[in-house]
């Protein structure tokens, strides 16, 4: 693990300390971490909501259902398993794609490059 000596002090004015703190509060970092990120040309996104972060539940206990259906249906051989268990898989990597997509940091050259085009990204 890298030691971390050395200090800086930055002044800001009210304006720019809220909005650093909203965007910190935002991604659930801490102001350190937020801020080393920026450095490292990376900007950290948002948090997901909490309803997101449900949806997410529920996707996965749906999934985790139809592996249990499709294991009673295959003993019983009421349905393709392979197609099933195919389907099964997708919504697996689905559910991990949304999850990498939520959480993925955006490089700070692209978003300044964007933004230098006129093609703001949201953030």
């Amino acid at each position: 693990m890298k030691s971390k000596k050395k200090e800086i002090k930055v002044r800001l004015n009210d304006h720019d300390f809220n909005h650093l703190m909203l965007l910190v509060r935002q991604s659930n970092l801490s102001r350190e971490s937020y801020l080393r990120m920026i450095i490292n040309g990376l900007v950290p996104q948002p948090s997901p909501s909490d309803e997101l972060v449900e949806v997410i539940r529920l996707l996965r206990n749906i999934a985790n259902n139809m592996n249990q259906i499709a294991c009673v249906a295959n003993t019983n051989g009421f349905i393709d398993t392979d197609s099933y268990k195919q389907n099964y898989e997708e919504l697996i990597i689905k559910i991990d794609e949304i999850m990498i997509l939520i959480r993925q940091p955006t490089n700070l050259e692209e978003l300044w490059q964007s933004q230098k085009y006129g093609l703001l990204k949201m953030i």
